[in-house]
């Protein structure tokens, strides 16, 4: 019989020993590792073979949302699931956009937790009651408009947003002016805008600074 393979990401010990200990009762499943961290995570992944990630979207030294991107980038096959303590509209649809195949608060029941790992499994796409009330508010169109962005480019709003110009961006960010134009003009396409000003309001309306 084929176990699903499973890692838990969380910096919570309370959740990841709570769903560690629940998985370990089921014959088909197998928690092959765990991370308490974004770092700790890409260490496992290289060398743990693995069906479907229990990732926190809060980690402590990064953003689970943009972790999603990263691992679905290198790991295309595992299947990512979403764990939060907040069902936060913008948070639930940019990890759809990175790839998550579904999005649970962690009030939750473990049940609801194997149902999940179970389904995404499958190929499915899984929510928890509060995430598909949120979802069920959204229109396609509404689902569409936060385009994928790199780790280097939100770096760079998050500069802009400070007030930097393109010379001090690329002194913090250690590249040179002409490369920080060329992520603005990519944000600002990408963002369907003209004007930086325009480019930061749409992003803090989307939740993404």
């Amino acid at each position: 019989m084929k176990r699903i393979r499973i890692i838990i990401c969380d910096d919570h010990p309370l959740i990841t020993e709570g769903i560690h200990s629940f998985i370990t009762q089921k014959e088909d499943m197998e928690v092959v590792a765990t991370a308490g961290s974004a770092a700790e995570l890409m260490d496992i992944l290289p060398v743990t073979m693995a069906d479907v990630l229990l990732l926190d979207v809060n980690l402590p030294d990064e953003n689970g949302i943009d972790v999603c991107m990263e691992v679905k980038k290198k790991y295309p096959d595992i299947r990512i699931l979403g764990l939060s303590n907040f069902n936060e509209r913008s948070v639930i649809v940019r990890m759809l956009n990175n790839g998550a195949s579904g999005y649970l608060v962690k009030s939750e029941s473990v049940n609801v937790v194997e149902q999940a790992i179970r389904h995404i499994y499958e190929g499915g796409l899984y929510f928890g009651k509060e995430a598909q009330s949120t979802l069920t508010s959204l229109t396609k169109t509404e689902l569409m408009e936060i385009p994928p962005i790199t780790k280097r480019e939100k770096e760079v709003l998050q500069y802009l947003d400070e007030g930097l110009t393109s010379t001090m961006v690329a002194e913090k960010m250690f590249i040179s002016s002409l490369t920080v134009d060329s992520h603005r003009k990519n944000l600002l396409r990408k963002f369907n805008v003209s004007k930086t000003i325009n480019l930061l309001q749409k992003a803090k309306e989307l939740g993404i600074i």
